[in-house]
């Protein structure tokens, strides 16, 4: 669809002209074809996409709307399925008929599967598929690592160790220096 887009832009052709001649010439190729055969065609419509498809509370999803005809000037994204106010104005990418929007799930949306509804100004609407998923924060927290803000446990024993790593350090260290000592006098 998207390839028909670009070609019917760069030949100056709307996408509904594109859509007729198809199905005329799918009307004609039915006629000839034999007796009984009824096409019947949708009307050309909006087609969307999510990216990512797949998202956890808190992140960000882009949405997409690609329009049906290519003069359409504005398109309206639904948010109130997925927790956001209900219309939010959608920025104009610069290929004609494509529409975006980066929002921000929110952290209270639930897991599960939903279908945003994009609307452009040409009467045309579309739905995607945006799937919200949870990662789970192991029980414990993390590694006992670093100035003790990722520790979840006090007493560990972990300072009493680095305590006596340092008095160790310390000790070779005068020992070495006193055994340098002499041997410099010489």
């Amino acid at each position: 669809m998207r390839l028909i887009r670009q070609f019917a832009a760069s030949a100056g052709l709307s996408v509904a002209l594109l859509a007729a001649a198809g199905l005329s010439g799918l009307a004609l190729t039915t006629a000839t074809a034999g007796p009984a055969l009824a096409a019947t065609a949708n009307p050309i419509g909006a087609s969307a996409s999510a990216d990512p498809d797949s998202a956890s509370p808190g992140s960000h999803v882009t949405f997409q709307v690609f329009c049906a005809t290519l003069d359409t000037s504005s398109a309206t994204f639904f948010g109130t399925t997925i927790g956001l106010p209900e219309r939010i104005p959608m920025d104009k990418e610069p290929a004609s008929g494509v529409f975006s929007l980066t929002v921000t799930l929110p952290r209270s949306i639930a897991p599960g599967s939903y279908a945003p509804e994009m609307g452009c100004s040409d009467g045309s609407t579309a739905t995607t598929t945006l799937t919200v998923t949870v990662t789970t924060m192991p029980a414990r927290g993390g590694a006992a690592t670093g100035d003790g803000t990722t520790s979840t446990q006090t007493n560990t024993g972990l300072a009493a160790g680095g305590l006596a790593l340092i008095a160790a350090g310390a000790a070779v260290g005068g020992i070495a220096l006193r055994r340098r000592g002499p041997a410099r006098r010489s």
